[in-house]
């Protein structure tokens, strides 16, 4: 086993703790090995000194066993009566030594000068290693701090970018957010007079009769062709798709009154001329009431009863709302046609569409249709 492997159970002889597999020194002269904190050797001048060099490192010693070599002053000195019967004739002479010569100790001078010169070399130059390893530590740490420098002006100029170009938007978001929300504003309100408008079409064989007698287990299908034959159009039942009651049932409140108004009759026919044909005769006899029907089970007092086409939900408030404000602003006409609403303030005066609100605003005027619903919410 070389001087310095050790098996993974030797301890370290000063502090006792177990040794690092690779960082130790063993001592070439008591063979005791110590870990490089109890000889205050560092790490860095350890694997630069020491472990590069194996004969360097096989050669260390610990400070308990100092280098010691005999002086020439100790080395024994043959006498002359050891010298053999032939040389006996010889003087022998010692070799006086000056101070000069002798060191402190008894040794040589010059050998420990020559000691002191090769570890003074031998510092300096693990100081020019360590120097050395410094620098290039240094010039590595110099170059990390130029990228980092070139990183972050980089991206303060990207920050600086989208900055300007967030400010540019929301500048011009300033100048045409309003003008793009009443562009919106515009186009879903078309988009939902499109929709009501579809929503009327699929109501264009539908007619509604208003204010008719409900009857309990009555038929639906047979009112409205008695009605149909009252006004003189002739109606079969394949003519008819489907007739019933909308609504929910109403309450009688007799402090109103006494009986509830009855809920409307929606009749949907095949065709839409013949739509067209009751519509017409409905105008030409305006005051039709159930005595002219003649319907058994229907109330004896007579009561009027009306046939008009029908409306969405939309188009029939907005129809209810026009005919109040004409109403109270003293208009004469108010109807409906193919599912639009018109009126006309008296015979001679343009016809007016009301398809919104905007559009009773400009035919009454503002202050009429705000007084209106002011009224309405009283």
């Amino acid at each position: 086993m070389s001087p310095n492997s050790l098996p993974a159970s030797i301890e370290c002889a000063n502090c006792n703790k177990p040794l690092p597999k690779s960082e130790f020194m063993r001592c070439s002269s008591c063979k005791a090995a110590f870990d490089l904190v109890c000889i205050n050797l560092s790490t860095q001048r350890f694997y630069s000194f020491y472990k590069l060099d194996k004969q360097r490192r096989d050669n260390w010693k610990c400070s308990k066993c100092p280098t010691k070599k005999p002086s020439k002053a100790s080395t024994p000195r043959r006498l002359i009566s050891d010298l053999s019967p032939e040389s006996s004739n010889i003087t022998v002479r010692d070799k006086t030594l000056t101070t000069k010569d002798i060191g402190s100790e008894g040794t040589p001078y010059e050998s420990n000068s020559l000691k002191d010169d090769m570890s003074s070399t031998m510092d300096f130059k693990l100081l020019l290693e360590e120097m050395r390893a410094i620098r290039t530590e240094m010039s590595l740490f110099r170059s990390v701090i130029t990228d980092l420098s070139s990183s972050i002006k980089s991206q303060n100029l990207r920050l600086d970018s989208l900055e300007s170009r967030i400010d540019d938007l929301e500048a011009k978001t300033g100048e045409s957010g309003s003008s793009v929300i009443n562009k919106l504003e515009e186009t879903i309100a078309q988009l939902k007079l499109d929709i009501e408008e579809k929503d009327q079409e699929t109501l264009g064989n539908d007619i509604e009769v208003a204010n008719f007698p409900e009857i309990s287990n009555e038929n639906s299908i047979h009112v409205m062709l008695t009605v149909a034959k009252k006004l003189g159009v002739e109606l079969d039942e394949r003519d008819i798709v489907s007739a019933q009651r909308v609504g929910a049932p109403r309450v009688s409140n007799p402090s109103a009154g006494g009986a509830a108004r009855p809920r409307p009759i929606a009749v949907r026919l095949a065709r839409r001329s013949q739509r067209d044909a009751l519509l017409q005769a409905a105008r030409v006899r305006r005051r039709l009431t159930t005595d002219d029907v003649n319907l058994p089970g229907t109330p004896i007092a007579s009561r009027p009863f009306y046939v008009n086409e029908r409306l969405t939900r939309a188009n029939r408030q907005l129809f209810q709302r026009t005919r109040e404000v004409a109403k109270r602003l003293g208009w004469t006409y108010v109807w409906t046609r193919d599912g639009k609403v018109f009126t006309r303030q008296e015979n001679g005066k343009a016809r007016h569409r009301v398809r919104t609100q905007a559009d009773l605003v400009r035919v009454f005027g503002s202050n009429a249709v705000s007084d209106d619903a002011q009224s309405l919410a009283d």
